[in-house]
């Protein structure tokens, strides 16, 4: 799947089209298998939990490819106390 794909529920967002990028898709099919498990049926539920997931995988991706900026401690210490807060 290459494609972001909509998911069309009465019930959930005011009937509004919910579309998923591939990478939700595989977690909300995991996430629903999960919950059908357990005998619950919380759809927002699953939808919240497939984003949350996806995102963290995107995340943990960016991380390993070096596309992020990391700090030691003294520089956040540093950067923290720089900011003008009032």
């Amino acid at each position: 799947m290459t494609e972001a794909q909509a998911l069309n529920l009465e019930n959930v967002d005011e009937g509004k089209p919910i579309t998923f990028t591939p990478l939700e898709w595989k977690y909300f099919v995991l996430e629903l298998k999960d919950m059908f498990a357990a005998g619950e049926f919380d759809i927002p539920k699953v939808i919240n939990a497939a984003r949350f997931y996806a995102q963290i995988e995107r995340s943990t991706q960016q991380y390993k490819q070096g596309k992020c900026v990391t700090f030691t401690d003294k520089e956040w210490e540093d950067f923290v106390n720089a900011q003008d807060l009032h």
